[in-house]
Parts: structure tokens; C-alpha cells; sequence
């Protein structure tokens, strides 16, 4: 595959926003930041950068949208709707897994029933720049990603939890 956006320029930019997370946005010498500020939106955003940079078929992408899954709102990391209004896939992007190293299964699960209860069913969310409603039907054809971008923070049963996963949802 010829990349647009090639993995190694993904990985760069993710390295930046880490080494730019470490700094305290409004410097000043008494000013001193413990922890490094949290980038998952930025990832997200890069994320969708990436998939639109490569994808070749004409989608709109978006980052952190609120939708509407029956009764319920979630809200998928990136939505990625076809220009006829079909939403193929929806992507929720973890840097690693030390959030839920034991739950990674039946984080799966619970999305792989929520998946299969919206097929076909309509959807709206809001550009929040213009502040327009947008109108979307989950395809039938609907897929749940979890891109993991580092195996660091995972712990050591990452490979066992994977297979689980492998072989208990559909993929």
C-alpha cells in the first residue's frame, strides 16, 4: 500500500504531542507541570488524519461526536461516514490498554451487542463548528474498531487478552 500518510509520520506526530503534553501551556518560572497533560483528543484528531489521509474512498470523519445508539449516546473516538450518509465504522483509539488490561473482553463484547442492536437504524449528531445537524444511517454492514497505539502499559497477559477478544468477538 503507498501511504499519504506514512505510518513512521503517524508515530512522529504522536511522539510530538507526548513531548509537547510534558509543558505547561501558559509558562511562566513558578509554573511547574506534574503529570503530562492528557492528549486523547489529539489523538483522536490525528487518528482521523491518518484513516482520511489514506482511505481512498470519499468519507467524512469525525472526532468525538456524541450519536445517538437507540435510548442511548456514545461517543466513538472517529466516525467514519461515507458521503451517502452510511456510517461503515466507528474507531475508539486507546494509547495503550493499562486503563483496562483485564476488561479489554467484555469491552468488546458490550460494543459487538451494541453494534449489531443499530444496524440499519438512523442516526443524527452536530457539526459543532456550524453547529448543523447531521443525518447518518449505521450501515449493516457496521464494524466497532479499537486501535491500540502502544503495547506499553499493557501488562503481560496482552497477547492472551488479545486472542480472547479474537475468539469471542465478531471481527
Amino acid at each position: 500500500m503507498k501511504y499519504k500518510m506514512t505510518p513512521e509520520l503517524f508515530f512522529e506526530k504522536l511522539i510530538n504531542l507526548y513531548v509537547e503534553a510534558r509543558k505547561v501551556k501558559f509558562p511562566k518560572d513558578n509554573i511547574v507541570r506534574g503529570r503530562n497533560a492528557v492528549i486523547s483528543a489529539h489523538l483522536e484528531d490525528l487518528l482521523a488524519f491518518f484513516i482520511a489521509s489514506n482511505n481512498p474512498k470519499n468519507c467524512n470523519y469525525f472526532t468525538d461526536q456524541a450519536i445517538r445508539f437507540g435510548k442511548n449516546t456514545f461517543y466513538p473516538d472517529v466516525v467514519i461516514q461515507k458521503k451517502c450518509k452510511g456510517i461503515d465504522h466507528l474507531v475508539d483509539v486507546k494509547a495503550d490498554i493499562g486503563w483496562n488490561r483485564k476488561g479489554m473482553l467484555n469491552f468488546c463484547k458490550d460494543w459487538d451487542k451494541r453494534i449489531e442492536l443499530v444496524k440499519g437504524q438512523k442516526t443524527s449528531f452536530k457539526d459543532r463548528a456550524n453547529d448543523e445537524k447531521l443525518d447518518g444511517v449505521f450501515s449493516q454492514n457496521l464494524k466497532y474498531h479499537v486501535v491500540i497505539v502502544s503495547l506499553v502499559n499493557s501488562g503481560k497477559l496482552v497477547e492472551e487478552h488479545k486472542m480472547e477478544v479474537q475468539k469471542n468477538v465478531k471481527m
